[in-house]
């Protein structure tokens, strides 16, 4: 039986920036904070600032060895239908159906391959069958292999592990778009998951990146301490448009367009570590649940989408990215 308490410090590793590597050795601490939302240490945890490209990154961060612990049983993702409130299922519903449609543009193809990694419950997989898409060609990618069994036996092909080892089972150059959501912040090799992904995409092929944006107006109010963004300790990097640009343009992708999204939660976690902090005081620390506060979720959801549309950057953004090497054909002369 674990003699593990939510006191004893976590196995931690020195490491480097994503783009940089370890040419960056004196990197400044821009952030310190807590396990606020899960608890699951009492370890105060370092974000730092690369000084030749900005990335964030966590540093130290837990081992490897440590992951089963900072992702807990309860963890959102594992219990995302009892976590959020079925109304706000049912709006994330009509925005990823949109959100899906949107990424359908950057395609031409009606035998669509398409792969989701870390694709949770098969949500996106769904939409897409219910589109028309055939399940054959919809692939999912997920380290649960509970999740893994129970996507298959709706049809769908699925396969198991972190992007780096699972892509290997899957045949390159075979894949018309890939999505990758708020996945990218979360892995220990940035640059081998892009490379990796790239190497699965037909030439045209497409993949779409999400993932937190350090370049936004909630990261400037809550920057040192509080910001949900940080999510400690399971974000181990977070990009702005430039560095992830150069991330994608190592792995000879090109970038097509860049779309900032609602960040609703992030705004909502930001007020709930600090009242988990200052008040401590249970219930009204339960109001600032950003999967079951629909006031909440409205307001910042309303806040973000007009706050993109005037131009200004959320701390969500969508990157859309091509092989470089069919732009490069379609700049030749003809």
């Amino acid at each position: 039986m674990s003699t593990l308490t939510a006191s004893t410090p976590l196995n931690m590793e020195n490491a480097v920036c994503a783009v940089c590597g370890d040419k960056a050795v004196s990197a400044p601490v821009v952030a310190s904070g807590l396990d606020f939302e899960y608890d699951t240490s009492g370890d105060t945890f370092t974000m730092v600032d690369c000084p030749l490209c900005h990335t964030l990154y966590l540093n130290p961060r837990p081992t490897a060895a440590e992951l089963s612990r900072i992702y807990p049983a309860n963890y959102y993702s594992y219990n995302y239908d009892s976590a959020i409130s079925p109304l706000a299922v049912k709006a994330k519903d009509f925005l990823d159906k949109r959100k899906t449609r949107g990424w359908l543009k950057h395609v031409s193809t009606k035998e669509l391959r398409f792969l989701d990694v870390g694709c949770g419950n098969g949500r996106n997989l769904q939409i897409l069958a219910a589109l028309g898409y055939a399940r054959q060609n919809l692939y999912g990618m997920e380290i649960n292999g509970d999740t893994v069994e129970r996507i298959r036996k709706q049809g769908f092909h699925c396969v198991q592990g972190r992007v780096e080892e699972a892509a290997k089972d899957l045949e390159e150059a075979s894949f018309d778009l890939i999505v990758l959501l708020q996945v990218l912040e979360h892995v220990g090799s940035p640059q081998t998951v892009i490379e990796s992904l790239a190497k699965l995409l037909k030439p045209g092929g497409v993949l779409v990146v999400e993932t937190p944006n350090s370049q936004s107006l909630d990261v400037e109010l809550f920057r040192k301490r509080y910001w949900g963004g940080y999510h400690f300790p399971r974000h181990w990097y977070i990009f702005n448009p430039d560095n992830l640009e150069k991330l994608a343009a190592a792995a000879s992708l090109t970038v097509k367009e860049v779309n900032y999204l609602p960040a609703q939660s992030f705004w909502i976690y930001s007020l709930h570590h600090i009242v988990k902090e200052k008040i401590a005081i249970p219930w009204v620390v339960r109001l600032f649940n950003p999967f079951q506060n629909l006031l909440l979720l409205s307001l910042f959801t309303s806040f973000d989408i007009v706050r993109a549309k005037l131009g200004a950057k959320t701390s969500n953004m969508q990157m859309i990215l091509l092989r470089k090497q069919e732009l490069e054909q379609d700049d030749k002369p003809r």
